[in-house]
């Protein structure tokens, strides 16, 4: 029985941290992209919205919401994030 609970168990666990790597290089690339754009542009403005909430929700732990501020920041931006 134990063993059963370390293997359901163990990969949540694993999988908080390995999320959480992976913030910081989504948020690069959309900075990047967005380096490259015109300020002005409507979709500029709400990839960067998109980007602030995903940096705080990364500060915050909650990685997985992290993410996806990041893909709907992608999806607004029309790129495709490279993710590990």
């Amino acid at each position: 029985m134990r063993a059963l609970v370390i293997a359901i168990l163990l990969p949540l666990v694993l999988a908080g941290p390995a999320l959480g790597f992976q913030c910081p290089l989504l948020i690069k690339q959309l900075n990047d992209e967005v380096a490259r754009l015109s300020p002005d542009d409507p979709k500029v403005k709400r990839a960067k919205s998109l980007i602030e909430e995903a940096r705080q929700r990364h500060a915050e732990g909650s990685h997985a919401k992290s993410i996806a501020a990041a893909d709907e920041a992608a999806k607004v931006l029309g790129i495709e994030l490279k993710k590990n």
